[in-house]
């Protein structure tokens, strides 16, 4: 039993010098003749030799909380446009000294339920009711009429939305521009004889990109094809990628701001 203790002790000793700090740049090292195991003493310390974990928050806030909680003089923020990627290295090197970058925290910028659902129907085109139940089912991510947008409002907008599932067995005749910025589409069926229905040439979104972020005004042009009675509709979105990377330096400076003792670099991060 003394013996194990004594081999315990020896251990501990080695311990508590590996954690002198290095002189001069020169790293600790240690002879180990053949025939021996290499063990981690690291279960041994009083505490890790070091922080080892990349934390992935969610949110703006949650990646300036964790900062403030753990950021030190030498913490260094890289925002990479990119991958519109934010990473927050706790334990950066120093001016002097260098460090192991092992301790960060990292912002994707999650993109919000809204903007995947209207991305992922750019310029796909669909059946007046496939395109209807699109419109019905996202009708709350219509801006709200004020002075940047005159209209329709979203309750118009639903309006028209209904007339065209009302069109599921009907051919359609002709489509005509009308002064009011919307288009209207003549059709005809056994049923209900003929009818008009309406949709604007544009709509206008207020969206988050991010996930719990800004709402940003996206419009979108709404275009049409009628080809031997059938009608074909799509929504094309006006420069989203400048809508992203426009919210994505809104980020990176409100976190700059946040953190106004922290160097903010425009790079991937390491």
């Amino acid at each position: 039993m003394e013996q194990q203790h004594e081999g315990l002790s020896q251990w501990q000793a080695l311990v508590s010098a590996t954690q002198k700090p290095d002189l001069g740049g020169i790293r600790a090292h240690a002879i180990v003749p053949e025939g021996y195991k290499l063990h981690d003493l690291e279960s041994l310390r009083d505490n890790p030799s070091r922080v080892k974990e990349t934390v992935k928050v969610l949110t703006q806030q949650a990646l300036v909380g964790y900062l403030e909680r753990f950021s030190t003089d030498d913490s260094v923020i890289f925002a990479d446009v990119s991958n519109k990627r934010i990473t927050g290295i706790i334990d950066y090197h120093s001016a002097t000294l260098p460090e192991w970058c092992s301790h960060k925290a990292v912002y994707d910028c999650p993109l919000s339920e809204a903007w995947k659902a209207w991305t992922s129907v750019d310029k796909r085109s669909m059946g007046q009711l496939e395109f209807a139940e699109f419109l019905e089912n996202r009708i709350a991510d219509i801006a709200p009429v004020g002075e940047v947008y005159a209209g329709p409002s979203g309750a118009e907008l639903l309006e028209m939305v209904l007339v065209f599932q009302e069109t599921r067995k009907s051919e359609f005749k002709s489509v005509r521009r009308l002064n009011d910025g919307t288009f209207s589409v003549a059709f005809s069926d056994e049923k209900n004889g003929s009818g008009q229905a309406a949709l604007p040439e544009k709509i206008k979104l207020s969206i988050q990109p991010f996930h719990n972020g800004k709402h940003y005004l996206v419009e979108c042009r709404v275009r049409y094809r009628l080809r031997d009675g059938e009608l074909k509709l799509w929504v094309e979105l006006i420069e989203p990628d400048v809508t992203i990377e426009h919210a994505f330096n809104t980020v990176v400076d409100e976190v700059s701001k946040a953190m106004p003792d922290l160097m903010v670099l425009e790079a991937v991060a390491p």
